[in-house]
């Protein structure tokens, strides 16, 4: 294969061997995708296994490759002369060499054909003068509720020999071996085989190939993979190799990095299923491996999270990672949240393709990622068809039912809005969180959104020359930024109280309380709000009414009653914010609350930092004096800059936790790009480039270790967290190539450009194209044979005139 790269890994290496359909090429289903993982082996373990768990049907079934030559049988690794290693891989596709002798010569490609089918092409080459005699036999283990169920063997009508693989699920998967015979069919103690045998003739080679296919009858999967098998291969491999070409290669002369960030472009590409019923475009998943892809009700709609939606931190992400490979699948992320897209410009934070919704409007970086894709793909059409629905989105966030006091600075509507649940300031369900009802304050992190995509939408409307929306839009630009000025304190971005405008610290004033009336009889200078939660008791929520007394800010005597329906619930703790400001609180009466609960008080702070207060760097809307400040800030290890990137929290919080397991912290990939693209904007290449490094670093070496990224990282080690093999934790592609300095836009045009700050020379090979880069200068050779070079001064584009 022309575009494949060679590699040399071993078990040892930075593997990421989880096997799907590739939607640019294959049929994929939403309710039932069956994805593989292949396994190499090591010392006494199989070899070249491919596995699966059936979307969570199985436990485990494995389906094993056991030569025999010479009498001597060759499964386990160390049996072979030389144990696999992959040699080539791309989405739906991997390629392991290995030897059974140092004459015979295997090459084992694995491919997913559709997501009911998987199949392999055994190469075996005789490289010696003389014949050899060699069968393959083809097994299955299958483990079903702890319980090991034999495969059963299947007579064909042509005498030949197939293996059903019981019942998993509702399916009667199939596997069928071209030329088959059963092996041992007689014998009930064996486990019931298929194979071959053949006399490989000196300096031949033959090929084996295998389908297994998993259909609801057993009829219908045996029909499934005799029809792949009756396929020619290679026209199919010569699309996966054309379709690899799209792929960036990045060679940046660290072989572990580079194969990385290849397992991260081909898994990208692997996250991507074709259209599904709710969804007219192709459909976002957050993971996608052996346990993942069945739907028990057939419709999409009790998929678990990772599958009920694209929300769009996950889309912004995946859609710039994969605008530069296949432009329809980035526009499509963006139609896909139109579609959805209500008469009053609301769009849901979650649209599923079973129909399934958050109830919360969108982040707002829809435009800002619609314009990030038209950079990469340069289709006009495109901005031209998304552009009205894009504006209509903005303007729904500056309605007034979004910005409760009318000061325009809207509010968020729920903590979920934001993307992520640890906010020490908001964090609601565990136990160290604040609590503070989000709706009553007002943030730096959502302005920063709705500058952006006020200056992106400004920039899209000048590119289409909508003159009079592109004023208008100066006037928005204009106004957030003065609401976004309001928040700056002390230094840097904070919160502030939504109506009294102020940012203050806390103070507790009941801590444990117990029974129905508590004394709390505190004057509170400034004005501020109370925070109450209710703690204790089982999972449920109690059946309960809360009075506050004291005096408003005026000095006038103030109440304030709410039921448990008013608190937000979570575990076996509820919280309350109160609505009003308070200058004094008397008393707290809480009735029908039993003992067993308690009761602690407090006032609401706003001073605590977090990511947050950097989010206005990504804007690049802000006055270059505060975007220096914000810069020091991030780069301060006190606060954000750690060992692997940024962090979620100061790390002079008292609630910082670097694995965000009892606290807030943790490196997560969406926040990163955000202000690594924020550095970019304000001319800071060489620390984005910091920072993706970081990054990167971890990313290889829990690749490595644990053979799976993560959706997000340890602050301050080498751990992965959360959800492995996850979307979000695959390496921000997008990103890298702006901090190297490359986007190729086709086989006809690159831009490139701008100080060089990696180090080590790079090349990046796309669309045919190679571009490197060095301190040295830049070299673009195209496909045609026409070569440029370039200092590294001035961003630019670079077009190939013989194809012009």
């Amino acid at each position: 294969m022309d575009y494949l790269r060679r590699w040399q890994l071993d078990p040892t290496s930075p593997l990421a061997l989880h096997l799907a359909a590739d939607a640019r090429l294959s049929a994929t289903d939403y309710t039932d995708d069956q994805a593989w993982e292949v396994s190499l082996g090591t010392l006494d373990a199989p070899a070249l296994v491919l596995q699966t768990r059936y979307g969570g049907r199985a436990g485990l079934v494995s389906i094993l490759p056991m030569w025999t030559h010479d009498g001597r049988t060759v499964y386990q690794a160390q049996a072979y002369s030389t144990p696999p290693v992959i040699t080539a891989f791309a989405p739906g596709y991997v390629r392991a060499e290995a030897a059974l002798t140092p004459q015979l010569t295997l090459a084992a490609e694995y491919w997913v054909m559709e997501s009911h089918a998987v199949g392999a092409r055994f190469t075996l080459v005789n490289s010696d003068n003389k014949p050899a005699s060699v069968r393959l036999d083809i097994f299955a283990h299958i483990g079903m509720e702890g319980k090991e169920v034999p495969p059963r063997l299947l007579t064909l009508p042509d005498g030949g020999a197939a293996l059903q693989l019981d019942k998993i699920g509702n399916l009667r998967p199939a596997l069928a071996l071209d030329k088959a015979t059963a092996t041992d069919a007689d014998n009930p103690l064996v486990t019931p085989k298929i194979g071959r045998s053949l006399n490989l003739g000196g300096g031949k080679k033959a090929v084996f190939r295998w389908v297994c296919a998993g259909l609801h009858g057993v009829d219908e999967s045996l029909a499934l993979a005799r029809r792949w098998l009756k396929q020619d291969w290679d026209k199919y491999f010569r699309r996966i190799d054309q379709a690899a070409a799209a792929i960036p290669v990045v060679e940046t002369g660290d072989a572990e990095l580079d194969v990385m960030l290849a397992f991260s472009a081909q898994q990208l590409v692997q996250r991507f299923l074709k259209p599904a019923r709710g969804l007219p475009h192709h459909v976002l998943v957050a993971a996608r491996g052996p346990g993942r892809g069945f739907s028990p009700r057939g419709d999409g709609s009790d998929h678990d999270r990772a599958w009920s939606g694209q929300p769009p931190t996950l889309a912004y992400l995946a859609a710039s990672g994969i605008a530069s490979i296949d432009a329809s699948i980035a526009q499509g992320i963006i139609r896909n949240y139109l579609a959805v897209q209500q008469p009053d410009g609301w769009i849901d934070w979650k649209p599923g393709p079973a129909g399934q919704k958050q109830g919360s409007l969108c982040l707002p970086v829809l435009a800002r990622l619609a314009w990030g894709i038209f950079q990469y793909t340069e289709d006009t059409p495109f901005l031209t068809e998304v552009f009205p629905g894009l504006l209509k989105f903005f303007d729904r966030w500056l309605q007034p039912d979004l910005d409760a006091d009318g000061d325009g600075l809207p509010e968020w509507q729920s903590e979920a809005q934001t993307g992520y649940l640890f906010f020490p300031t908001f964090a609601t369900w565990p136990a160290w969180g604040q609590k503070a009802d989000i709706r009553l304050v007002e943030t730096p992190d959502l302005l920063a959104y709705l500058l952006s995509e006020a200056k992106s939408l400004r920039e899209i409307a000048y590119f289409l020359r909508q003159t009079e929306t592109e004023k208008r839009l100066d006037e928005r630009i204009t106004q957030l930024q003065a609401a976004l000025e309001q928040l700056w304190h002390d230094g840097r971005y904070a919160y502030r109280d939504r109506d009294s405008h102020l940012t203050v610290g806390g103070q507790t004033l009941i801590s444990d309380g117990r029974g129905e009336e508590l004394f709390p009889a505190a004057d509170l200078t400034p004005p501020n709000r109370i925070i109450v939660e209710v703690s204790g008791g089982v999972n449920f929520t109690p059946r309960m009414t809360l009075t506050l007394y004291g005096a408003d800010a005026a000095g006038q005597p103030a109440s304030e009653t709410v039921t448990q329906d008013g608190f937000i619930w979570s575990h076996s703790r509820g919280a309350y914010t109160s609505r009003a400001v308070f200058a004094r609180l008397d008393r707290v009466t809480v009735e029908g609350l039993s003992r067993v609960y308690r009761v602690d008080v407090r006032t609401l702070e706003t001073t605590r930092l977090d990511i947050n207060a950097l989010l206005p760097l990504w804007s690049a809307g802000i006055p270059l004096e505060r975007a220096r400040a914000l810069i020091a800030l991030l780069a301060d290890p006190a606060h954000f800059w750690r060992a692997t990137g940024v962090t979620m929290c100061s790390a002079s919080d008292p609630d910082f936790d670097p694995t965000n397991a009892d606290g807030s912290g943790g490196v997560w990939p969406f926040w990163l790009t955000l202000l690594g693209e924020g550095l970019i904007e304000y001319h800071q290449p060489e620390l984005a480039a910091e920072l993706v490094r970081r990054l990167l670093n971890v990313q290889v070496a829990v690749l490595k270790a644990q053979k799976s990224l993560f959706e997000f990282y340890d602050s301050d080690g080498l751990r992965g967290l959360g959800e492995p093999d996850h979307t979000a934790g695959l390496a921000p592609l997008h990103l890298l190539l702006r901090v190297i300095g490359v986007r190729v836009v086709s086989s006809r045009k690159v831009w490139t450009g701008g100080p060089f700050v990696w180090g080590a020379p790079v090349t990046i090979r796309q669309h045919g194209v190679m571009v490197r880069r060095s301190s040295e200068g830049t070299r673009v050779e195209f496909p045609s044979g026409h070569v440029v070079d370039v200092p590294n001064d001035t961003w630019q584009e670079i077009a190939d005139p013989k194809l012009a």
